[in-house]
């Protein structure tokens, strides 16, 4: 007079435990690989204002081969993967977190290196050692 969930028990233990040994050892790759790369979680910092990113965004889009990643990279100062993080994003953020965005880029770049417009908003932030003073200013 066996049930029909008599036999389920221990069959339901032996294969589940493969899938905990495998979600070990995926944590355990995760973990070493995120001593490797610095520890840091989430996206990067933002070293872009929001308008320097629609400018890329309308580079990129008006003009594709002359403003390949790699270049859009160069001319901002940025690397490939944040060009490739900001053309592939389309949220708008509201005006408050845009502001403290923008706050955030500026204050971290020396204002030697930065590129304005006419109306003194940023543009983009010139790659280290180009432009202003210092040893390696090219």
């Amino acid at each position: 007079a066996a049930g029909p969930g008599v036999g389920a028990g221990p069959s339901r233990a032996l294969t589940s435990l493969p899938r905990r040994v495998r979600r070990r050892r995926v944590a355990a790759r995760l973990q070493r690989l995120r001593r490797e790369l610095g520890g840091e979680r989430g996206a990067p910092e933002r070293t872009l204002t929001w308008q320097a990113m629609e400018q890329m965004r309308f580079l990129r889009q008006e003009l594709p081969e002359e403003w390949p990643l790699d270049r859009l990279a160069q001319g901002f100062g940025v690397s490939p993967d944040v060009v490739r993080r900001v053309l592939r994003s389309r949220g708008c953020p509201p005006p408050r977190r845009r502001q403290r965005q923008d706050e955030r880029a500026l204050s971290a770049a020396p204002a030697a290196s930065e590129v304005r417009a006419p109306d003194g908003s940023l543009l983009y932030r010139l790659p280290r050692g180009w432009g202003g003073q210092g040893p390696g200013a090219k």
